[in-house]
């Protein structure tokens, strides 16, 4: 087991529903042209278009968010810990370290 905090939790959670609208949104275009098109437009937009390849990236990148979120402890925290690369987001300047007046120790 790994502990992560609820901000992580969170954001695994979001981009997993996302993942899952692409996945569906390319899966009802899926039915739409099989049942529109011929066979081999459908196979062109499936195999050669990269439709199928989309698909199971996506697949991919679910389950493993799955897997991290199934094998995680959630830290519940009042206030989350910035993580480094958060840092410099949000203000111009955050996170750049901070220049003295000269002759100021």
């Amino acid at each position: 087991m790994r502990t992560i905090s609820q901000y992580d939790a969170k954001r695994y959670k979001d981009e997993l529903e996302g993942l899952r609208e692409e996945m569906t949104s390319i899966l009802l275009e899926m039915e739409l042209r099989h049942d529109t098109s011929s066979r081999e437009a459908f196979s062109r937009w499936w195999e050669q278009e990269g439709a199928m390849r989309r698909y199971f990236d996506l697949k991919g990148k679910a389950e493993r968010i799955e897997q991290i979120l199934a094998c995680s402890v959630v830290e519940e925290e009042e206030q989350p810990k910035m993580r480094a690369k958060d840092l410099g987001r949000g203000m111009p300047g955050a996170g750049r370290g901070v220049r003295k007046p000269e002759g100021e120790v």
